[in-house]
């Protein structure tokens, strides 16, 4: 079970993602490691949040379970919705007492050859 989440995409189409799946024709993504009455499907792909820890800070990202254990980078768009278990399950990864705002979606996978 988990959370919907909307994906927030370039308002000129333009897709980074090298072909992500937030660039596909779906509705939204299901987080998975957060709480919630729904269950991945289609048109809500399972992801989850995931804590990446820097010399320079932390950052939390969604990854979609697709490309889990892959390198993967941001291809431009956002995951947001205004469940306060999304910000709360932030702000506990991030050790942050307030977080608002979308969550960059590592959804780009280079090949190379």
């Amino acid at each position: 079970m988990g959370l919907i989440v909307s994906i927030y995409r370039d308002i000129d189409g333009v897709d980074c993602t090298n072909g992500g799946v937030s660039s596909r024709d779906i509705k939204g993504l299901c987080i998975t490691n957060i709480d919630g009455p729904f269950t991945p499907d289609p048109q809500y792909p399972a992801a989850k949040l995931v804590k990446n820890e820097y010399n320079h800070g932390n950052t939390v990202v969604v990854v979609p379970e697709e490309v889990e254990g892959r390198w993967t980078m941001m291809g431009g768009n956002l995951a947001r919705t205004s469940d306060s278990r999304f910000s709360r399950a932030i702000e506990e990864l991030l050790e942050v007492k307030i977080f608002y705002g979308g969550i960059p979606i590592h959804d780009r996978v280079e090949e190379y050859r």
